[in-house]
């Protein structure tokens, strides 16, 4: 069981963290390549994820047997 609030938001750099340091532009495939990759939410320029998307996200492709960094 999860103890992450999922309607926490967190910055890019904790999402490049969370998925083992991946480079901005793995980020930046996934939006343009994976159209079930969460999308962001922009306040005032800066891009954020709700932890609870990126969960669902994490297990939909656990669920397919891909790996989530590749």
């Amino acid at each position: 069981m999860s103890t992450e609030d999922p309607n926490a938001l967190i910055r890019t750099t904790q999402l490049r963290a969370r998925y083992g340091g991946v480079s901005h532009m793995w980020v930046e495939r996934r939006l343009k390549d994976d159209p079930t990759f969460p999308r962001p939410i922009y306040i005032a320029r800066l891009r954020f994820w709700r932890l609870g998307e990126l969960a669902a996200w994490e297990r939909d492709v656990a669920a397919r047997g891909q790996p989530i960094a590749a």
